[in-house]
């Protein structure tokens, strides 16, 4: 089993603010399933502290934000004997924007959120500048952008989906004592995107040594894949996580 490859050739269903990603600018729209291992290895590649590397659920993200979605659109019903078109889509953008791919967001200490940046805000897509309109040049960074600056999550609603590397589950008890944690989420399908991403991160904090800030690197690369796979195809992915369980005990 040391040497199975689960090769997923899958085409990428992203969406529509998200399509100018794909091929020369950086997208791999045929990604390969990760193991945990892998992750690590990306991580080491990418000089990421491991202690500060978690992996999103594949499934319960993606359920609480359309969960919410549905609630929002129950609310707005009760307020009105018809849908709002326009607040409909709005919901609808935020959720969409919620889901991307590559995200930043920067949380203070007891969980509240004060900045969100999705990769289908980065215009010019080339050379893919994160600091759009210098957001990253003030503390704390800004954005004047509606739908990055409502309804946002709190961080407890990212620890509640995702966990350590070696499987444990997170609380905020668990990080390192800051005044500020950025919550980055990365992976290695949307690599210039995600790379570029973390070199803002990584920059943005050495520019601010008064504040103290810890990034949160959550891998999304699986939950991702996830969302586009067949039922076929996951019972795949499963058989190959116990594979890959059972080999792990046999060397322990």
């Amino acid at each position: 089993m040391k040497n199975l490859l689960l090769a997923l050739s899958i085409t990428l269903l992203v969406s529509s603010c998200s399509l100018l990603y794909r091929g020369i600018l950086g997208v791999d729209i045929t990604p390969e399933w990760k193991s945990k291992e892998d992750i690590v290895k990306d991580s080491k590649k990418w000089k990421l502290d491991d202690s500060l590397v978690y992996i999103l659920d594949t499934a319960s993200y993606k359920n609480s934000i359309i969960k919410e979605l549905y609630a929002n659109l129950n609310e707005l019903k009760k307020d009105s004997s018809s849908l709002d078109t326009v607040l409909w889509k709005k919901s609808v953008k935020i959720v969409n924007d919620d889901l991307q791919a590559t995200q930043v967001r920067l949380f203070t200490s007891n969980g509240t959120e004060i900045f969100k940046l999705v990769n289908c805000y980065i215009d010019p897509p080339i050379p893919m500048n994160w600091n759009i309109d210098g957001c990253f040049d003030v503390f704390p960074p800004k954005i004047d952008e509606e739908n990055l600056n409502i309804h946002n999550q709190d961080l407890n609603f990212f620890l509640n989906n995702i966990t350590k590397l070696n499987g444990d589950s997170v609380q905020i008890i668990d990080l390192p004592k800051s005044d500020y944690y950025m919550v980055v989420l990365w992976n290695s399908f949307y690599i210039k995107p995600s790379r570029k991403l973390i070199k803002t991160v990584k920059k943005y904090i050495k520019s601010n040594p008064e504040e103290s800030i810890t990034p949160i690197y959550i891998n999304n690369h699986n939950a991702q894949l996830w969302s586009v796979l067949d039922s076929a195809q996951r019972v795949l992915i499963f058989d190959y996580e116990v594979s890959l369980d059972k080999e792990q005990k046999e060397k322990d």
